[in-house]
């Protein structure tokens, strides 16, 4: 009975541990009043398209108007919906120190009438229960035999200890299939159902296949090999590429870019365009219309010296700090596509542009630089991905940081487009990794050099170094949660983050709930 008890003080003591640290990740910053818009003076509703922040810390917010249907997210039914002060952990609900104890096998073994107390009539029963953890009869209680259940949200485990097959979205399977690295690949093939695996892979291109197949496990390639040969479903032979050629022989295949559609919802109505000049109380300091000739602000910049430069809709243009244009180049042109503006930055010497095209999670953007007058414009990245033509940048220590979030990475290169390196990876339970469909979905530079990074679908805070050491949590915004690419996912990948000058105010906005979100520090 003694060796029991202290095995269950042990568990509990592990528990409290990891309850500890939960709490440790909670943050450094809250949510306070966010910053509200409502309708325009012309009556129409109003529509935040994103923001920046101005040496000054006055907020710098593209807004737009106008007559037709404003659309919003708004949660579906394979969505979760909002709930405040959620914290989610790579996608799951909040976890407090009850919660992890009730998951303790010691504690579940205990509590035999299960209402959460462990009564004097338990108690005395505890050498029998605890008896029953021990799995492998060797009269002790192991890590494995004590260690907290998955939640309910979590798949359970077959006795041989593997995971129960499961069912994604098979987008969400197409993309890791596509993006993800050979070890995210094995855990997929481990999770997901076979039929729905064997459909996914046999829809790839012959090369693409064969090297998803190499690196899949013996008993995953042995249940395929198992399947019926020559059987065909769903329109035919998907071992011919989709240019009609085919698989083996049929020569080089055509460039893939992204799932083409339409730029974005605003496209569709007559709206209106300004920068609004938002002080750090919220009130309305300045307004600058827009022309009809652009550029829309899809993208923003604001300069040490007090020029802005603004991009959206084919164009980017720059602006002295009384909102008069100085300059504007046509990108669709310079590009020779129709395309959106992905991302903006702007340094010393450059801007630095991302052209974007299509609407879902294969999106791709290309990254141009222009010299500060908007001349001199010249391709130097190819190909980020970018869900749905968002993909943020920054220029730190001489380096150009790319969030690229479809790949749930931050690519580093060279000012002239050379790669460095790259970091980060996607993580549904751990925190020092990446959430949801596309994160880190935008980016930004704070006090000390340190990197913010702000996450989609789970409404994430955190900081890091340049080349990607995790530094911590700096807060969470309340906001629509999913953890997989949906309609859902694609209105609202698209958070932009600014940081003031001592991180005092963390600024996020949420486009489904069209008003921009602050966090503070949390008072001692």
């Amino acid at each position: 009975m003694k060796r029991y008890a202290w095995v269950a003080a042990l568990g509990l003591g592990v528990a409290l541990g990891e309850a500890q640290e939960e709490a440790a990740l909670e943050g450094t910053h809250a949510e306070i009043k966010p910053i509200e818009f409502s309708k325009h003076a012309s009556g129409h509703p109003i529509t935040i398209k994103t923001i920046a922040l101005t040496h000054e810390d006055d907020l710098l917010v593209g807004i737009s108007w106008g007559e037709g249907k404003m659309e919003f997210a708004q949660p579906s039914s394979d969505d979760e919906p909002s709930r405040r002060d959620r914290r989610s952990r790579g996608g799951g609900s909040e976890r407090r120190p009850g919660d992890l104890l009730q998951r303790l096998p010691v504690i579940i073994a205990l509590d035999e009438d299960k209402d959460g107390e462990i009564s004097a009539e338990e108690i005395e029963k505890a050498e029998v229960a605890l008896a029953k953890l021990d799995k492998d009869g060797d009269g002790k209680l192991n890590g494995d035999e004590v260690r907290p259940l998955r939640t309910s949200g979590s798949r359970e485990r077959r006795p041989d200890g593997r995971a129960e097959r499961e069912s994604k979205p098979q987008a969400e399977v197409e993309r890791i299939l596509e993006f993800g690295t050979e070890a995210e690949v094995v855990e997929l093939a481990r999770e997901v159902e076979p039929r729905q695996l064997f459909d996914a892979i046999r829809d790839m291109e012959y090369e693409d296949r064969r090297k998803i197949m190499s690196v899949l496990p013996e008993e995953i390639r042995r249940e395929f090999r198992n399947r019926r040969p020559g059987r065909r479903e769903r329109g035919g032979d998907r071992g011919r590429d989709r240019s009609g050629r085919g698989g083996e022989g049929g020569g080089d295949r055509p460039e893939r870019r992204g799932n083409r559609g339409p730029l974005s919802v605003d496209d569709l109505f007559k709206h209106t365009y300004a920068i609004r000049v938002i002080s750090s109380d919220g009130s309305v300091k300045a307004e600058w219309p827009m022309p009809d000739d652009g550029p829309h602000p899809k993208m923003i910049h604001a300069c040490e010296d007090g020029t802005v430069y603004v991009a959206g809709h084919g164009k980017i243009a720059s602006y002295d700090r009384e909102g008069k244009r100085l300059a504007m180049a046509d990108f669709d042109k310079i590009s020779d596509s129709k395309s959106l503006a992905a991302g903006l930055f702007v340094s010393d010497k450059h801007v630095f542009l991302a052209v974007g095209t299509g609407n879902s999670m294969r999106a791709t953007e290309d990254i141009w630089r222009f010299n500060r007058d908007l001349t001199g414009a010249k391709k130097i990245i190819e190909q980020q991905y970018g869900c749905c033509s968002h993909i943020d940048m920054q220029v730190m220590n001489g380096e150009l940081l790319i969030a690229e979030n479809s790949r749930h990475r931050v690519n580093r290169f060279d000012l002239d487009g050379n790669r460095i390196g790259r970091w980060g990876k996607r993580d549904r339970t751990g925190i020092e990794g990446f959430a949801a469909c596309c994160n880190p979905v935008n980016i930004d530079i704070g006090p000390g050099n340190v990197l913010y990074t702000a996450e989609s679908g789970v409404g994430r805070i955190k900081t890091y170094t340049p080349d990607g050491k995790f530094l911590g949590v700096v807060g969470y915004v309340d906001t629509t949660e999913f953890d997989r690419g949906s309609k859902l996912a694609a209105q609202t990948c698209y958070i932009p983050i600014e940081v003031n000058r001592d991180a005092s105010r963390v600024y996020v906005m949420d486009v489904r709930a069209n008003l921009i979100r602050v966090l503070a520090p949390k008072k001692k």
